[in-house]
């Protein structure tokens, strides 16, 4: 009976966890509705996620300058007061036990020990120094990161170049976007694409080319969700991604088989006359030489290359000529 009773006490008079005080809510300032007492910011502060290049908006509360928390700002136009579970979990990381917080070097046993910075940068400066003094100037090279500013990069490039001695660097930049900004500037005259994120909530078609949105940039599929039109949605990507199974039509083509579609597509829609003839004879160049080159793609030749079917290819084709406001995403 009285292990009973001590069990009865121990739930009515709990000995552990927060304090109710701990529990309250609190007008939280900074347009931040009620927040609970013990979390209350002192300040805010605003910062861009710096896990993908979607470039969405977080508020940082602070404490003292300390970062505790953060919310979506509401206001900024890319994220609209969003966030997904990446921006969520964004400060996470600064109290991981996980987290490199000095430099580490290997001992003789291989095991990576804390070092002080300054025998860090002396070894590594060394360590070049000598791989260049054995096998000369072009042995080393650098390759940088395409998330620096551009104050960064400059410095990298001055830093490697006449404080190192190096001949060779290459960025991120180049490898992932050279091609990209290329076929940009010879497509549509700049090196841009021609949306804005706002293109996914006006949209009547929507086209994404080897794009998993639902994984990989969750805010823009969170906006293509808000599209009012009930867009159809055409996912060209080999993979079943979660996008894939969203979309309205998906064009599991085989791999590196996008380019011989995309000219049938063109040379489809030339044909049939799907084109605005205005605006290509004021606004190209070039457009006879690309119409004859792309009467090589038939319909055929695409299907064995591509692995869809004649239908999927000319439905594909079609619904571009029907959409009113159609917009293509890679």
């Amino acid at each position: 009976m009285n292990a009973l009773l001590q069990s009865v006490l121990d739930i009515v008079h709990q000995r552990s966890g927060p304090l109710t005080r701990e529990l309250l809510l609190e007008p939280g300032e900074f347009g931040l509705g009620q927040v609970p007492s013990k979390s209350k910011p002192n300040s805010t502060t605003d910062m861009v996620c710096g896990y993908c290049a979607t470039g969405c908006s977080l508020r940082v509360h602070l404490q003292d300058d300390v970062a505790t928390n953060l919310t979506p700002a509401t206001e900024y136009p890319v994220n609209l007061g969003m966030a997904c579970p990446k921006g969520w979990e964004a400060l996470t990381v600064l109290n991981s036990p996980e987290r490199a917080t000095t430099p580490l070097l290997r001992d003789e046993a291989g095991r990576l020990r804390p070092v002080p910075w300054e025998q860090a940068i002396s070894t590594f400066v060394d360590r070049f120094g000598q791989i260049q003094a054995e096998h000369g100037a072009e042995s080393v090279a650098f390759l940088s990161t395409g998330q620096m500013p551009t104050e960064e990069m400059a410095f990298l490039g001055a830093l490697a170049k006449f404080g190192m001695g190096m001949i060779h660097g290459d960025g991120n930049t180049r490898q992932c976007m050279a091609t990209a900004v290329v076929a940009y500037k010879q497509a549509f005259g700049f090196d841009a694409p021609p949306y804005t994120y706002a293109d996914f909530e006006e949209s009547d078609v929507i086209v994404l080319v080897g794009s998993n949105l639902c994984l990989t940039h969750p805010i823009m599929w969170e906006r293509v969700m808000r599209n009012p039109h009930s867009p159809e949605i055409i996912v060209i990507d080999p993979r079943m991604t979660e996008t894939a199974m969203n979309a309205t039509q998906h064009l599991a083509l085989t791999p590196k088989s996008d380019q011989s579609m995309f000219y049938g597509i063109a040379r489809i829609l030339i044909e049939q006359g799907w084109v605005n003839s205005e605006y290509i004879d004021q606004s190209t160049t070039g457009f006879d030489e690309f119409a004859k080159f792309v009467t090589q793609f038939t319909d055929e030749r695409v299907a064995t290359e591509s692995g869809l079917s004649v239908e999927q290819i000319h439905r594909f084709a079609r619904t571009i000529h029907e959409g009113e406001r159609v917009s293509f995403w890679w």
